[in-house]
């Protein structure tokens, strides 16, 4: 298992404490002064921690999965849809749409932004191109950062890829009764069954 802070959390804040402004904002400012994006840096930073969990012994390299909520899952949607080596994944409180929870409910952070994305699709869409790898959503009725009206619409694109796939067995939701948290209900019989 591999769980590292990202780029401007936890102990690679990198500078971000030195001003009262939310860190992840300042930093991704500082990357766009640089021409680099800081999700694209993070999602580098995932795709060799993949790397470096293959080169270990112990780790069958072809049963890699990725698991996170909240940022951990912006970060293993968009990591999981850019790297085929992840062959599994669990997005908890995260599938939504950039309207609602980032322009609607301002939800979000420059460590979450992919540039122009909204030009062309949205997160849902980004969902879709983890298929026809098995993907399960955790989406919390009570999430008063992610809609839950907003999960169910990017569930519903989501679930339709797969199905036009001829797929469908591999994306679920796990729809539960709280808030903003890990429900793990499904998860891990999900983790056992595909990987």
């Amino acid at each position: 298992v591999i769980a590292p802070d990202w780029r401007g959390f936890g102990e690679r804040r990198l500078g971000g404490n030195l001003s009262p402004r939310d860190s992840c904002n300042v930093l991704f400012t500082k990357g766009m002064l640089f021409g680099v994006n800081l999700l694209t840096l993070n999602v580098w930073d995932a795709m060799q921690s993949v790397t470096y969990l293959q080169s270990r012994p112990e780790v069958d390299p072809d049963r890699i999965g990725c698991v996170g909520l909240s940022y951990g899952g912006t970060m293993t949607l968009f990591t999981t849809a850019m790297d085929e080596r992840i062959k599994c994944a669990v997005v908890s409180c995260y599938l939504n749409s950039f309207r609602a929870f980032a322009l609607g409910r301002g939800n979000f952070c420059g460590a979450q932004i992919p540039p122009g994305l909204l030009a062309d699709g949205d997160i849902s869409d980004v969902a879709c191109l983890i298929g026809p790898r098995p993907l399960l959503v955790e989406s919390g009725i009570r999430d008063t950062g992610f809609p839950i009206e907003a999960s169910r619409a990017a569930a519903a694109v989501v679930r339709r890829c797969y199905q036009v796939a001829g797929i469908p067995e591999r994306f679920d939701v796990d729809e539960f009764d709280a808030g903003h948290q890990w429900s793990g209900r499904k998860a891990y019989d999900w983790l056992e069954k595909w990987l």
